[in-house]
């Protein structure tokens, strides 16, 4: 479970980032970013992806898990994370391969 100093909960704030934020895709995931002096996430798991809450719910489980390991070696900023239809046909393994490669490729993660 993420701390709530790193959730973001406002939908103002979610808005922002959704508007200025820097935008990563892969297959999977829509990943944007907006710097900010305080490391922040937020998770969008939409009915597109499953009418099944159960299967909307498991991809919040396995993002939100791989960004608490990973807040350490990010850069800080409010990063939101979009899940796209295919997510829910991934397993948890390729989920977290999906999310290690759009952080890589955007250069987000501190080396």
């Amino acid at each position: 479970m993420l701390k709530k100093a790193n959730r973001i909960n406002k939908t103002r704030e979610l808005q922002k980032v959704y508007r200025t934020g820097l935008t990563m895709h892969t297959s999977a995931l829509v990943i944007k970013f907006v710097a900010s002096p305080k490391t922040r996430t937020a998770f969008v798991v939409s009915k597109k992806i499953s009418k099944l809450s159960v299967e909307r719910n498991r991809v919040k489980r396995v993002l939100r898990e791989q960004m608490r390991l990973a807040l350490p070696n990010l850069v800080t900023g409010d990063y939101m994370l979009v899940a796209k239809p295919k997510a829910a046909s991934y397993e948890n393994k390729e989920l977290v391969e999906q999310l290690k490669y759009t952080l890589t490729r955007s250069k987000v993660l501190k080396t």
